[in-house]
C-alpha cells in the first residue's frame, strides 16, 4: 500500500481509538467503546507492522506515519494535558526536522559539507555517523514510547502498538545510518 493509504489508515485508526475512549467515558457506552478502541488499536498495529516490513525500501513512510499518528493523537488530546501536548508537539517538530535531514542525506555533496559542522565527539555519533536531526527525532520518539510503556493500565494491544513503534524507530535509525555511510562514503 502507498504512503497516502497508510497515513489514511492511521488517521482512521486514531478516530476509532478516540471513539473508543469517548465510549468508555460515557455511561452505557463501555461495550461500544471497547469495540472502537480495539478496532482502532488493531488497525494502528497492522499499519506499524506493515511500515516495519518495508523500512529498508522506504524510510520516509516511517516518518510520515509516525508524524500522522502524533498529529492525530494531538488532535484528540485533552486540552488540559499540557505536558502531553508539549511532548507531542515536540515530537511533530522533531519529525519535521527529520524530513529535512533525510532530504539532505540524499545529496552526498551537500551532506559531506554539512557533516563537517557536526561534532566528532563519540556521544554525538551513532556508529561513527553524526547524530543529526533524523537520529534525534528517532531517539526522542523511542524515549516517549518507552515512557508510555511504563504507564499503568494500558491494555495488551496498546502495549503492542507502542512496542512496534519503538521497533520501527530502532530499525529506521539503522537504515538511515546506512544512507549516511553512502553519502559520506
Amino acid at each position: 500500500m502507498g504512503k497516502i493509504g497508510l497515513v489514511d489508515r492511521i488517521t482512521h485508526s486514531l478516530y476509532n481509538i478516540y471513539l473508543g475512549r469517548e465510549g468508555f467515558a460515557t455511561e452505557g457506552g463501555e461495550v461500544e467503546g471497547r469495540i472502537f478502541l480495539t478496532r482502532g488499536l488493531l488497525e494502528a498495529l497492522a499499519v506499524f507492522q506493515e511500515v516495519y516490513a518495508n523500512i529498508a525500501d522506504d524510510i520516509m513512510i516511517v516518518v510520515l506515519v509516525e508524524h500522522a499518528y502524533l498529529t492525530g493523537e494531538l488532535r484528540y488530546c485533552d486540552p488540559a494535558a499540557k505536558g502531553v501536548i508539549a511532548s507531542m508537539t515536540a515530537g511533530i517538530e522533531d519529525f519535521n526536522d527529520a524530513l529535512r535531514a533525510y532530504e539532505v542525506v540524499q545529496d552526498a555533496v551537500t551532506y559531506k559539507k554539512v557533516e563537517k559542522s557536526y561534532s566528532h565527539n563519540s556521544k554525538y555519533r551513532h556508529k561513527g555517523m553524526p547524530k543529526d536531526a533524523f537520529h534525534i527525532a528517532c531517539l526522542a520518539a523511542t524515549a516517549r514510547l518507552r515512557n508510555s510503556l511504563s504507564t499503568p493500565g494500558i491494555n495488551g494491544i496498546e502495549r503492542d502498538v507502542y512496542e512496534q513503534r519503538a521497533r520501527n524507530m530502532v530499525a529506521v535509525r539503522n537504515v538511515y545510518w546506512e544512507l549516511q555511510q553512502i553519502a559520506l562514503g
